[in-house]
């Protein structure tokens, strides 16, 4: 059987059992970041304009809102949210085409590499190896796994894809040296220009492209590079260099306003950077020894580094960061392959691991980076003498895909229930407030409340100070009718110093709405409202302008349950000037035209100042023409009311 029939072969088979293994977990439910993200979807009814998709893409608050995956939420709007089988199952349809493309990428890059380093034979057999083993190793590796079923993270698939696509077209037009100058240069402009663009609108992380291009010239590429004519030369720095130094440059710039601040979060960005080379140790323990129980959403238990020897691991993390770094930098002409798995690692971690203030920890962050190691070790198998070393590494690799492909399939088979998953990640992250949250949430609604309550307070013997476990503590013990005026004493302090969390803001509404019920005779109305203070208090919330508006906006729904016009107006107006949104002046002018205000209606549609709007909003929408057409109806209102009142038809 000629060796491309055979690789064709195993990769269709690779394909097919990647689908098997994830087929349990795409019956699984919404997670996590879905419900946040994916809501957009209930901003519109359907698409029947322009306007109609400029308010659906404009609902992400920053610039440029990720656009591409966005729209490709959008084909499955009828499916949200009560069945996320269709949103899954593109995703791991994408999942599989990316597969194919590492082939295809390793494959060509594996053939440039191998042809001075094996037999002009054994060519073929050998890039068809790296590349099979390239591909079966990123598709089945159970560490994808999380960063596949979460729905949201379709945004990273879609962004891996075109990345691919640009490293292909890209080094169409390095290697192809048949084609003519200009042919070559627009498979690169193709590859770093295009298709950068549709990965970045993917997500941010797609402006890494040109880098990733970078890492495969410096290492495996060297000699095509050199071999460029001078005007491919220049078109070449052109396109990778002002996106490598762009990146670099902002890490820096960002680097001392952040340096000492929190930023809504519980650590500083110096020790964010120090605790990163700990968790990148961690990600390459879960990808090269699979061990089930160990990967999932929720990582928010894990320990900030506080100094080089707190926790003992930061230091020898740190230096082996350092050390692998020099090594790559040294041995750039002499290990290349090292080279290359190191800085295409490092280097997809670059945004998301560094000085940015996101989340320490998520496992999706290595679907592209992980390419890079997994290619560089498939090489350095394939370059060996077909023989009985090259036999038995080639075994000891199977065996190793076996243990992904059951680590993968145990783990997968536990996204299929939500209750499975709400066991096994509260048992691996016992630290975890979302993943104790998560039990609870399940125990309650299987109506096992003094069981939810009890892993809430396990909970909140090791973070005292958070939010969101109080509240939730408090709404169980309503649910069962204990909770006292002590109790919402001791929560009403709680709230004025706890650490900023985004569920503590959100647990607020869970509480109002359950004071709004009646059910509860401690938590009144106004006993809410006193909460809703305390955490508006709270400097960690008050000076975050999302959380802030918030409250607002929860203060302006209990003033309207109160039937307090003034108070819900002037909380709408506190909302609008900490987190602007569109939709608030409309809605403070529905409320004026329910008490007859007409003028004041107008007056505040006309007054917006539409540069609080987030750019994205006001690049996408005409809400001025919006409100325009609101007060027409509004002055139509106007003549109606007053034809009933001087008893004249209007």
């Amino acid at each position: 059987m000629p060796a491309r029939t055979r690789a064709l072969l195993a990769l269709t088979i690779t394909v097919l059992v990647c689908l098997a293994l994830y087929w349990p977990a795409m019956h699984g439910p919404f997670l996590f970041d879905d419900f946040p993200n994916l809501a957009a979807l209930d901003s519109i009814d359907h698409v029947s304009s322009w306007r109609d998709l400029g308010i659906y893409l404009s609902q992400p608050r920053n610039f440029p809102g990720r656009p591409v995956a966005m729209l490709s939420f959008l084909l499955q709007k009828a499916s949200w949210p009560d069945h996320p089988f269709p949103f899954r199952l593109v995703n791991v349809s994408i999942h599989l085409l990316n597969g194919v493309l590492v082939f295809a990428l390793v494959y060509r890059i594996a053939r440039q590499w191998l042809g001075s380093r094996t037999t002009p034979g054994s060519l073929d057999n050998s890039a068809y190896l790296a590349a099979c083993l390239t591909a079966a190793a990123w598709l089945l590796n159970p560490i994808q796994l999380s960063g596949v079923v979460l729905v949201v993270q379709r945004m990273t698939l879609l962004m891996a894809m075109f990345m691919l696509l640009g490293l292909l077209a890209y080094i169409q037009g390095l290697l192809a040296t048949e084609l003519s100058t200009r042919r070559r240069g627009m498979w690169m402009v193709l590859g770093l220009g295009a298709c950068m663009g549709l990965a970045f609108l993917s997500k941010e992380n797609g402006i890494l492209l040109p880098m990733y291009a970078l890492v495969l010239d410096a290492t495996l590429l060297r000699t095509n590079v050199q071999r460029l004519p001078p005007m491919l030369a220049w078109l070449r720095r052109l396109l990778i260099w002002p996106a490598v130094v762009f990146v670099v440059g902002y890490l820096i710039w960002i680097l001392p306003a952040a340096w000492g601040h929190h930023d809504a979060r519980d650590f500083t960005v110096g020790q964010r950077l120090l605790t990163e080379p700990r968790i990148l140790c961690d990600y390459l323990g879960k990808i090269f020894l699979p061990r089930f129980g160990l990967y999932g959403l929720y990582h928010d238990g894990y320990v900030v580094s506080h100094s080089l020897t707190s926790p003992w691991t930061t230091l020898p993390a740190l230096l082996a960061l350092l050390c692998s770094l020099v090594m790559a930098a040294l041995g750039l002409r002499r290990w290349p392959l090292l080279a290359l798995a190191v800085l295409w690692y490092l280097g997809g971690q670059l945004l998301e691991s560094s000085t940015v203030m996101l989340e320490l920890y998520f496992e999706h962050r290595n679907y592209v980076p992980l390419i890079g190691p997994l290619m560089a070790l498939a090489l350095a198998l394939a370059q060996l003498p077909q023989g009985h070393q090259q036999r038995m590494l080639t075994m000891l690799s199977g065996l190793w895909l076996l243990a992904c492909c059951i680590t993968t399939t145990l783990s997968a088979r536990v996204y299929a229930s939500e209750d499975h998953l709400a066991l096994v990640w509260a048992n691996s992250q016992p630290d975890s407030v979302r993943a104790q949250t998560y039990l609870a949430e399940r125990l309650y609604k299987h109506g096992q409340s003094a069981a939810a309550l009890q892993v809430i307070d396990k909970a909140a013997q090791l973070h005292p100070n958070d939010a969101s476990l109080a509240e939730n503590g408090a709404f169980l013990k309503c649910e069962q009718g204990n909770l006292t005026q002590a109790d919402l004493s001791k929560l009403d302090v709680l709230l004025r110093t706890a650490i900023f969390d985004r569920s503590g803001m959100e647990g607020i509404e869970t509480l109002r709405q359950l004071a709004a019920q009646g059910k509860c005779p401690a938590l009144t109305p106004a006993t809410w409202l006193s909460l809703a203070d305390a955490l508006l208090a709270n400097p960690e919330y008050h000076n975050n302008g999302l959380a802030s508006g918030f409250l607002h906006y929860q203060r302006h729904s209990w003033a309207v349950s109160q039937g307090n016009l003034g108070m819900a107006i002037h909380e709408l107006e506190a909302t609008w000037l900490n987190d602007p949104d569109a939709e608030i002046p409309r809605l403070e002018a529905k409320y004026m035209v329910s008490a007859g205000l007409y003028d004041q209606a107008v007056n505040v549609l006309r007054d917006v100042d539409y540069n609080r709007l987030p750019l994205l909003r006001r690049l996408l929408v005409n809400d001025r023409a919006i409100n325009a057409a609101d007060i027409v109806e509004i002055e139509k209102m106007r003549k109606t009311a007053e034809g009933r009142a001087t008893g004249k038809a209007p």
